[in-house]
């Protein structure tokens, strides 16, 4: 497998980028050196050296030391009324109990308003498979370090501003992978009262855009509320499109870290209710959704999710472009569940 390892002591002390090209000593750029910072960190959190960064795993806690100085350097503050990023939890998984630690932090809109934006990803993935022939590791650099880099780079850039319009949270999941469990434990034990989260935007795979499709996203559950129109006047300004679920027959909107937030109450009777039977059912929620790249590629839960298929610069751009736009909403937007054939929604 072709090495992607960094310098964990500089990565982990947080080490600034050089402010001069090394070649000729010629000053970068704010967007060359940005794209270089989110290399470094895809190249971290997709190295061998984490073996595939599974919940529970010794190498874990490399990420989780990375995770706290990456917070800390950003200038996140924990949540009020907590004194620690962690948010600790545990679970029963084939017989055994497993810890997990989601990291949660907040940038103060230093504004009037008392609600919440979220931002975030998973930062789990799915580890080795000792049986396999060759590369063994399931690197997950576009399953969802790719996230996780954004979520960075939009905390860095809404940390710079001098005020925003809501209080903005930035959350790295844990146990995704084992059925959203990081996700679902926030929403089943809140650090923040729910009513006071206005939406959220999740990523996944936002990595490797394709070819046919530049400068384009896509947002899971686009019908179901405002969200999507709210951001695409800020997506044609920047050059950039985002574009309906073009994968809607596969429930991604379910399947994401939004889903414990949108669908609180969600259960199989009601989904059966909904998909099988094509009734309403009610169901109580945060409109929150998930944004992607991914168009289909072979790369998804397979070992060649490796750093080097990651296409950083238009990573970072996606970044700025979802910044901007959160930035630019007004502090009295109001995110609200649209009508639609399968959810009667209430907030919590």
């Amino acid at each position: 497998m072709k090495s992607v390892l960094v310098s964990s002591l500089a990565v982990l002390l947080g080490l600034a980028l050089s402010n001069t090209a090394s070649a000729n000593n010629v000053p970068q750029s704010a967007k060359e050196a940005g794209v270089e910072h989110a290399q470094q960190w895809i190249n971290f959190l997709a190295s061998d050296e984490l073996k595939g960064r599974k919940t529970g795993t010794l190498e874990m806690k490399q990420v989780h030391a990375w995770l706290e100085q990456r917070f800390k350097a950003i200038g996140l503050k924990p949540l009020p009324e907590t004194d620690s990023y962690r948010q600790e939890f545990s679970f029963e998984h084939k017989g055994n109990s497993i810890d997990a630690v989601n990291y949660i932090g907040y940038i103060d809109c230093r504004c009037d308003n008392d609600k919440y934006i979220m931002v975030g990803a998973h930062y789990d993935h799915v580890g080795q498979n000792p049986a396999l022939k060759g590369d063994i590791t399931f690197n997950g650099a576009d399953d969802d370090a790719s996230g996780v880099v954004a979520s960075l780079v939009i905390a860095e850039l809404l940390a710079q501003k001098e005020s925003l319009p809501f209080n903005i949270i930035i959350a790295a999941w844990d146990a995704e992978e084992m059925g959203l469990l990081g996700s679902k434990h926030f929403a089943e034990n809140p650090l923040v009262p729910l009513n006071k989260v206005e939406t959220g935007i999740m990523f996944e795979l936002v990595g490797t855009p394709v070819e046919e499709h530049p400068n384009s996203a896509w947002m899971t559950g686009n019908q179901y509320s405002n969200l999507f129109a709210l951001l695409q006047d800020d997506f044609s300004k920047a050059g950039w499109s985002l574009d309906a679920d073009p994968f809607a027959q596969m429930g991604l909107f379910m399947r994401s870290d939004n889903a414990p937030f949108a669908l609180m109450d969600l259960t199989q009777q009601k989904a059966e209710q909904v998909f099988k039977h094509g009734q309403q059912a009610d169901i109580t929620g945060i409109p929150m959704h998930a944004i992607s790249v991914w168009r289909g590629q072979d790369h998804y839960h397979q070992v060649h999710d490796e750093a080097e298929i990651i296409d950083v610069p238009n990573l970072v751009a996606l970044s700025e472009v979802i910044a901007d736009a959160i930035a630019n909403l007004s502090a009295d937007t109001k995110v609200v569940w649209k009508e639609n054939p399968h959810f009667k929604f209430s907030r919590p």
